[in-house]
């Protein structure tokens, strides 16, 4: 969530690849919550218990918002290095990085075909590498998209003494190979958290188990005894999944530090 913070939720929903604006992600949001507080309240009988699973819910869409955005950083800087392949070829084709960055932006893959068409077209306007990257970096928060821009500016600025090919095909390796440590860390991080999701929730299936198998255990449970109990055995599940989610947040921190 501080990752969310200081990014910026425009930000956030960029990287994740939503097509939906802030306005529609917050509805969407509330629509859950009302959701989750009639789904605790059918679970539990009690209002209590009510309020706070729709509390759960408005986290863990939260949350969920974060782990789609690691998953498509992943893939976005897996692109990015099939990019450097695709502007190699174009600059083989054309001789220029005009020409290089048109044919990489047509045969983009299709999380970065966007980004790439706007790069292109900017790069025609300003005849700028800077000016072309610029709005692109600034959104889409990639170390390796600032670097290639940074590399294609340097390239340019020095009269493209070097073939693009030479210059592209080092990097090209760098990204794959940051990106694939990434992909591997992330599948680590995936597996620990369905783990503690699976515990977390685990007292909310066990008493929904209980109402159904027996319903005398309904007053009871919506009892305000009742309540307490659950809240105290939710609340326990729930500190247990944030803290393990706060940890698995420290540890994705230290990726994106190596990476830069």
């Amino acid at each position: 969530m501080r990752s969310m913070r200081s990014r910026g939720l425009d930000v956030t929903l960029a990287q994740a690849d939503l097509n939906v604006t802030r306005a529609g992600f917050i509805r969407t949001g509330i629509l859950l919550v009302v959701i989750g507080l009639a789904s605790g309240y059918l679970v539990s009988g009690g209002v209590l218990v009510a309020a706070f699973t729709a509390a759960a819910t408005a986290v863990m869409y939260i949350y969920w918002l974060q782990w789609r955005r690691d998953e498509k950083r992943l893939e976005y800087e897996e692109a990015l290095a099939d990019m450097c392949d695709r502007l190699s070829a174009g600059a083989t084709l054309t001789s220029t990085l005009q020409g290089a960055m048109n044919h990489a932006a047509e045969t983009a893959p299709e999380i970065v075909k966007e980004d790439f068409n706007f790069i292109a077209s900017q790069l025609t306007q300003t005849g700028s590498v800077k000016m072309a990257f610029t709005d692109v970096v600034k959104r889409r928060r990639s170390y390796s998209l600032a670097l290639m821009a940074d590399t294609l500016e340097v390239w340019a600025l020095r009269g493209a003494t070097i073939s693009l090919q030479q210059v592209l095909a080092p990097l090209s390796s760098t990204i794959r190979a940051v990106a694939m440590e990434g992909r591997r860390m992330n599948s680590e991080l995936t597996r620990a958290r369905w783990q503690l999701f699976i515990v977390a929730v685990a007292p909310a299936g066990f008493v929904l188990l209980l109402r159904l198998t027996t319903p005398a255990l309904d007053v009871v449970y919506a009892s305000p005894t009742g309540q307490v109990i659950q809240m105290v055995a939710y609340s326990i599940a729930a500190v247990g999944f944030l803290l393990g989610q706060r940890t698995m947040q420290r540890v994705r921190r230290v990726m994106d530090v190596e990476q830069a």
